[in-house]
């Protein structure tokens, strides 16, 4: 992920113009939340101004009025912190997705039969970045896996070769060579035609497989989810390589994908009217 403190400043300050039409109070604190990530979940007054590429003043009158909404919060040494609006807010959104209705019930029946951790993510094919939407960890899960909310980027891995196995060939032969497959671990897949042969395969068995190429020490298999006949994320289970050999992943793949497809035979719950 890109680090917030990086960003050049903010376009309107610079004297450039606005950056984008719409509404510039909203735009400015839509900065202000940006700039908070996992890398840097507290700000000082002056550091939350540099990462959001705006004045101190106007940052200051930004932060006192999202405080007052719940939207951050103000620590006992001053600094900023994200809020608890948002949670409320976050488990509307992650709730109510069509990936959400195909796997809410999944998460908790896999995570009870393997006694593994299981990983739900979302894709966004805007910037191609991974939303970790859902998640159930085993009672011994690796603390490397990733929490729910973290973002990353479309990489290497058994969740991203998941989803782009979704895609017809010929979009995912065109969005692999733009990707940066990092080299993680000594079996991360960081040559894209060798990825390309990956999803191909993931692609004819309807899953993908991975054996510590992401996290040192763990295995995994993930099932993409497809939504309208494109994928919007995927369902991974994931879990110490000294209980995951390969045999078991290849069994687990199946019922992963019953599963996908007995929850896609349920229609999705009508949210309730709100009273007038």
């Amino acid at each position: 992920m890109n680090d917030a403190r990086s960003r050049s400043p903010h376009p309107e300050s610079a004297g450039l113009g606005p950056r984008r039409r719409g509404v510039r109070s909203v735009d400015r604190a839509l900065d202000v939340l940006s700039a908070f990530s996992a890398a840097h979940p507290r700000f000082q007054l002056s550091e939350l101004a540099e990462a959001a590429g705006l004045p101190k003043s106007s940052t200051h009158r930004m932060a006192v009025t999202l405080v007052e909404r719940g939207f951050l919060r103000q620590e006992p040494d001053g600094s900023y912190a994200l809020g608890n609006r948002l949670l409320e807010l976050g488990s509307l959104v992650s709730a109510t997705t069509a990936l959400a209705h195909l796997t809410q019930g999944i998460t908790e029946e896999l995570a009870r039969s393997t006694g593994e951790t299981v990983l739900v993510a979302e894709i966004d094919w805007r910037d191609r970045s991974l939303l970790i939407t859902a998640k159930r960890e085993a009672f011994s899960s690796p603390d490397a896996l990733s929490p729910i909310g973290q973002r990353s980027m479309l990489a290497n891995g058994c969740i991203s070769c998941a989803i782009l196995s979704g895609l017809p060939p010929e979009e995912a032969r065109e969005i692999v060579p733009k990707l940066r497959l990092a080299q993680r671990t000594p079996g991360s897949i960081t040559d894209p035609a060798a990825l390309l042969r990956e999803i191909e395969t993931s692609r004819l068995r309807g899953y993908a497989l991975e054996a510590e190429a992401f996290i040192a020490g763990v295995t995994g298999v993930a099932v993409p989810v497809m939504v309208a006949g494109r994928p919007a994320g995927a369902v991974a289970v994931c879990g110490p390589t000294s209980r995951m050999p390969r045999r078991r992943l290849e069994a687990l793949a199946p019922h992963i994908q019953q599963l996908l497809v007995r929850a896609a035979a349920v229609p999705p719950a009508v949210p309730p009217r709100a009273a007038i």
